[in-house]
């Protein structure tokens, strides 16, 4: 038996990702334009921005959420998409039960805005332990000044919870309280 290997470049590659992306959303294949979306950034973007009118309320959460995590943070249209998220999916799809009762949960960041600023992105972690690893990192890699914050959060102002990466990320917009700046 022969093997054969098709070596295809990166533009190839892309466009055949395209056309099958399209043709998932002209037939409504959600899961499909799930599974496709992620696999590259240009995608992922202009992907979203197309397909988000028409996607059911379900994908409307779960989609640009998905997106978020697979390197959606650079990306405006991503993040102006999961800031509407957490109206389409019920607090117990977004975050683990024994949340839910919780007044309010402490959150941490790593991050170079200003301490005004902080309540406006959306990468947040339940884990001390972690934001201090994403500074550090950033600091490794000599990335701009960095700092750490903590603040508190109601539960039903979260978008979404996930441990996927182990990083306990809350991702949540403006709906953290009390935000201040922690020694490192």
């Amino acid at each position: 038996m022969v093997e054969y290997k098709i070596l295809l470049t990166e533009e190839e590659r892309f466009n055949l990702v395209t056309e099958e992306y399209f043709e998932a959303v002209e037939y409504e294949d959600w899961e499909k334009v799930v599974s496709l979306i992620k696999l590259n950034p240009d995608i992922m973007a202009e992907g979203l921005e197309l397909v988000y009118r028409r996607l059911p309320d379900q994908y409307k959460y779960s989609i640009p959420t998905s997106c978020y995590t697979h390197n959606g943070d650079r990306m405006p249209i991503v993040r102006k998409y999961v800031r509407q998220a957490r109206k389409y999916a019920p607090i117990e799809e977004r975050i683990p039960a024994e949340m839910i009762g919780l007044p309010e949960i402490e959150i941490y960041r790593a991050g170079a805005e200003p301490l005004d600023k902080a309540a406006y992105r959306i990468s947040w972690t339940t884990s001390l332990d972690v934001a201090k690893w994403f500074h550090d990192r950033a600091v490794a890699r000599l990335q701009p000044q960095r700092h750490i914050y903590k603040g508190v959060i109601k539960p039903e102002k979260i978008i979404r919870y996930t441990d996927g990466r182990q990083e306990k990320e809350v991702m949540q917009y403006n709906g953290v309280r009390n935000v201040v700046e922690l020694e490192r």
